[in-house]
């Protein structure tokens, strides 16, 4: 996976789509489904994107999602529970910092990008995935933020909607700092919930959601909605500019 660069990263914070014809695109937002029949042909895939400047202008490459939800969203973070490395997101501080893994298969795009893209006007994000029995679910967050590295990269997330039954993210991680196995950030008093889940995230006490968990441990999930804890299959994190337009 291309490394996300820690230079002053900014998004293009009105939303609107400056078009070409070629790579690379400006956004994410350059792939709605509603476009002119010239850009119907934009497939979902990895990017050259364009829209990460400091004190000059960096093209890095992105996994954009084209058709969920009307398309336009960057894609984070993905897990297959098929693979065999199950661990796989068990890694240190700096590795969540930089990002891990491959655009095409698993990854984490990176903690830095994740800051210093939501910084930049306001975002949203979507988590879709796949249950074992087959069944096809996403969760909505209509505000999504992470904080710089001095804060520990805290998380903002609010106002869910989906089509599952209960909100398991924002209600109890919500304003937690990310924790890894090397440096422990959460709110639990007997341990660091990223070494006992092997897994960087913004824990609580542990967590109610963890995208990163191990598959193979045998007491939790993934997700759980109530009492029922889950292991998804298959699943995908992404953001999007609230106001992104698809001209």
């Amino acid at each position: 996976m291309t490394k996300v660069a820690a230079a002053g990263w900014i998004a293009v914070a009105d939303g609107e789509c400056q078009r070409s014809s070629s790579d690379p695109l400006e956004n994410c937002c350059c792939l709605g489904y509603n476009y002119s029949t010239s850009f119907n042909k934009r497939r979902s895939g990895v990017y050259t994107l364009a829209n990460f400047c400091g004190v000059k202008c960096l093209d890095v490459e992105g996994y954009c999602d084209s058709t969920s939800g009307g398309g336009g969203w960057l894609v984070v973070q993905r897990r297959r529970q098929s693979l065999k490395q199950k661990d796989y997101f068990h890694r240190d501080w700096v590795e969540y910092e930089d990002g891990f893994g491959s655009l095409t298969a698993e990854f984490w795009y990176g903690l830095r990008a994740l800051h210093y893209l939501t910084s930049q006007g306001d975002w949203e994000m979507r988590i879709d995935f796949q249950l074992s029995n087959g069944t096809r679910s996403y969760m909505h967050y209509g505000h999504f933020r992470v904080g710089p590295a001095e804060d520990s990269y805290r998380l903002s997330i609010s106002d869910f909607k989906g089509s599952t039954p209960t909100d398991p993210f924002s209600a109890h991680h919500n304003t937690m700092e990310f924790t890894t196995r090397d440096r422990d950030n959460d709110r639990s008093l007997n341990n660091n919930c990223a070494v006992q889940h092997s897994s960087g995230w913004w824990y609580n006490k542990c967590f109610t959601i963890n995208l990163n968990y191990h598959y193979d441990k045998s007491s939790y999930g993934l997700i759980r909605f109530g009492y029922n804890w889950h292991s998804p299959q298959f699943l995908e994190m992404k953001i999007r500019l609230v106001n992104c337009t698809f001209q």
